[in-house]
């Protein structure tokens, strides 16, 4: 019995390698949060960017308009806000009055806190370092809110994705070390499983895996590479 069981686990070691594919573990396409011209667009496709950095800024002059309004509002209601204090203890004035002079500098510091917000959004910061991989719209273009602006990923992580047999789910966890070769670099790599699929396709008998590259490779991996994944039945399994 002990025999035939080794016969059945050395029957599923993987035979061939197993097609991969390489994204980023982060990765974004970076939007529009107000409706305006772009003044300068600093990036290109393909540049690196460091966290912070700045991408895109626009034309604000409205906005920066609409703040020095508001602004000038709120302090103006303050004002009326002191002069109804002032009132309130010298008994001259309703408590109505009063509580609307403090709804007016609520209102109005309501008001300069969204104009505030929104001229944040003239500037659009790296969310974390990496590359830009599209730019979307160009230098002086009119944008709408929530236009698609520019793509970027994280060149430090790397996924792989892969379509395994559902019978190598016996001995593959996360974890389980195995080697990548890609066919853009020619070279390999070392790696590991990171994460399984919470589902089987029970019409392909298949389930999807992840890995991760446990080296940067010097800057010469890029989303969308492809290779092949090399596994090894593990010495413990194979000795039941």
């Amino acid at each position: 019995m002990m025999v035939c069981a080794d016969r059945a686990l050395a029957e599923d070691a993987p035979p061939e390698p197993v097609r991969v594919q390489l994204s980023a573990v982060q990765q974004t396409t970076l939007s529009s949060g107000i409706a305006a011209r772009i003044n300068t667009l600093t990036v290109k496709e393909g540049d690196r960017v460091k966290q912070g950095a700045t991408l895109l800024s626009f034309d604000c002059t409205m906005l920066k308009e609409k703040l020095n309004y508001a602004s000038a509002n709120e302090q103006a209601a303050r004002k009326k806000l002191a002069v109804a204090n002032r009132l309130d203890r010298l008994n001259s004035i309703s408590v109505s009055d009063v509580e609307q002079a403090r709804s007016a500098v609520s209102m109005a510091q309501a008001e300069s806190g969204v104009n505030r917000a929104m001229l944040d959004r003239c500037v659009l910061k790296a969310p974390f370092s990496g590359r830009v991989t599209e730019t979307l719209v160009r230098n002086w273009e009119t944008v709408p809110e929530g236009k698609p602006l520019l793509t970027l990923y994280d060149d430090s992580a790397f996924e792989l994705e892969m379509i395994v047999p559902s019978r190598w789910l016996r001995w593959l966890k996360a974890g389980t070390p195995f080697t990548v070769a890609l066919d853009e670099t020619g070279e390999s790599y070392p790696a590991k499983i990171v994460r399984l699929s919470s589902a089987v396709d029970p019409v392909s008998q298949s389930v999807k895996v992840f890995g991760r590259i446990e080296e940067k490779g010097d800057g010469l991996l890029l989303p969308g590479m492809s290779g092949a994944a090399q596994f090894s039945l593990p010495a413990d399994t194979a000795a039941q």
